[in-house]
């Protein structure tokens, strides 16, 4: 008699993991991305949450228990990384952080020998993201998927450059963009290790300029492909699984999985060279696990419950359909100030239709 048969209830965390490996289980697992959103719970402020371990612990693991979702995601903003490195950021009371664009810390390209190594153990914002996964950990390690967060290096140096200047110093100044990034993977390299040490159980790489919305696959190949190898090869040496996030339209799937070979890749829009959801799990579907791909915006800030219901059951038929790898989550991080109980929504939408299993 089968696991499902038996009507046997999972671990969050046996969940995931079966999930990634294809494997029977109770209901495809349910990871809205509720991370800076999980604030509210608690009733702190977005400016306190991403700047204090203790704030940002206690809220997620407050928030996972209203949701009652499968993961948790160590994504607190793309300048984490960027502030460590000597960027000035500007932390608004209830939205997300970000750089201060007038104030970039590379303002030249002369400038990027400025980008030196650091320790992300004695850094403030990596530091802290670090401390964050250590009390998840200790609190529901046992229970609840962990999943860290990197941005990637090219990702991060755009936050220390600027993207607009950045762009131009790829094409001006290749050789002085290549030697920061190639220092930037290095300080990544023991930010990862350093999570997978506190307890993550697997780490998300951000290699948000793989995606057909920003660069060339050839340029992108160039400019982050190696680096990104580099850095999920040491975090799989480190004992954990690899995966990808990125919310650009039309990600490389083919060359993303070239450079870093995830487990699963969790996207927004179809990968490049789908047309549809529908060509992308035929396409994908017995390649990798697809995370995704509920519109963040919609969900949160738009539907009803009833409506996230809807369109949830639409994606699990899809996918079950074409016996496609995936897991239920929205295709960015969950809107900050969105309506939590549309993310409850998503979990109970897996739980009513989502009790197949992968083959």
């Amino acid at each position: 008699m089968s696991l499902i048969q038996r009507n046997e209830e999972l671990s969050s965390l046996e969940r995931v993991v079966l999930t990634l490996q294809r494997k029977e289980v109770d209901r495809i697992p349910a990871i809205p991305l509720v991370c800076g959103a999980s604030y509210r719970v608690t009733g702190s402020r977005y400016d306190k949450w991403s700047q204090d371990a203790e704030i940002a612990t206690q809220s997620l693991l407050a928030a996972q228990e209203l949701i009652g979702q499968d993961a948790f995601l160590l994504l607190v903003d793309l300048s984490v990384e960027a502030a460590d490195f000597g960027q000035e950021i500007i932390y608004p009371k209830f939205s997300t952080a970000y750089p201060d664009f007038n104030n970039q810390f590379i303002k030249t390209p002369g400038e990027y020998e400025k980008i030196g190594k650091i320790n992300p153990r004695e850094t403030t914002r990596m530091k802290q993201v670090i401390d964050t996964v250590k009390g998840l950990s200790a609190a529901k390690g046992n229970e609840v998927a962990i999943f860290g967060f990197v941005y990637g290096p090219l990702g991060v140096l755009s936050q220390i450059r600027g993207h607009k200047e950045l762009f131009v110093d790829l094409i001006k100044h290749p050789e002085e963009v290549l030697a920061a990034v190639d220092v930037i993977t290095d300080v990544l390299i023991e930010y990862a290790e350093a999570q997978i040490e506190a307890g993550a159980h697997s780490i998300v790489i951000d290699p948000l300029y793989s995606s057909g919305t920003v660069l060339r696959n050839t340029t992108w190949e160039k400019f982050e492909g190696p680096y990104l190898k580099r850095l999920a090869d040491a975090i799989r040496a480190a004992g954990s699984a690899v995966a990808i996030h990125n919310c650009g339209g039309g990600v490389y799937f083919e060359e993303v999985i070239k450079w870093s070979d995830p487990v699963a890749i969790s996207v927004a829009y179809p990968a490049h060279g789908a047309k549809d959801w529908e060509e992308h799990a035929k396409t994908w579907g017995d390649k990798i696990i697809t995370i995704g791909y509920s519109d963040p915006a919609e969900t949160g800030l738009v539907f009803t419950a009833d409506e996230v219901l809807e369109d949830v059951k639409r994606q699990l038929d899809l996918f079950k359909k074409h016996n496609a790898g995936f897991i239920l989550s929205s295709g960015c991080e969950f809107p900050p100030n969105g309506n939590l109980l549309n993310a409850a929504a998503m979990v109970e939408a897996s739980r009513r239709y989502g009790r197949w299993s992968i083959k």
